[in-house]
């Protein structure tokens, strides 16, 4: 088999796997279904393109990724909502509520974190992404990407510390 019908069938696999998770969460933050859909479909050609980055299909690692990609896409239509004047976004859109079981205490606070917060630490400390790639990713510019890492980051250290605090 080619690598390309070997790339075409991990993404047929992968689709497939997490399409009602994707579609679930869509519509949870945009709260209609054709909005959705074309969030779904705009993760579907993001997940596409970096599929030779994904590594087993049925992780937590993968499921996390999957997830980012569709409510990275999902605010991007509520972005784009908020230029129209349709709806306000908010700078700490809380975006999917992301739990685990067995959740470590890093991972807790993570699921703690802004939508954007949480999609810049997991993409560039849990995908290995680079700055570059993530400002591509989440159209921004370089530098706005490396600031909101170091936000998340810091923002992330402080639920940490409190977290602490608190036992």
């Amino acid at each position: 088999m080619s690598k390309l019908q070997d790339k075409i069938q991990k993404f047929d696999a992968l689709f497939s796997m997490y399409y009602k998770v994707m579609l679930s969460n869509a519509l949870r933050i945009l709260g209609n279904q054709y909005d959705a859909e074309d969030a779904v479909q705009a993760a579907g050609v993001a997940l596409y393109k970096h599929i030779g980055k994904i590594g087993e299909l049925d992780s937590r690692e993968t499921c996390s990724y999957v997830i980012l990609t569709v409510e990275s896409r999902a605010l991007n239509i509520l972005k784009q909502r908020k230029r129209r004047g349709e709806v306000p976004l908010e700078e700490d859109q809380r975006g999917v509520d992301m739990t685990f079981s067995g959740a470590s205490p890093l991972e807790d606070a993570i699921t703690k974190l802004s939508a954007r917060y949480r999609q810049a630490i997991l993409l560039r400390f849990g995908m290995g992404y680079s700055i570059k790639e993530i400002a591509k990713m989440m159209n921004i510019s370089k530098d706005a990407a490396q600031k909101l890492v170091d936000r998340a980051k810091a923002q992330l250290k402080t639920i940490l510390k409190e977290q602490e605090e608190g036992l």
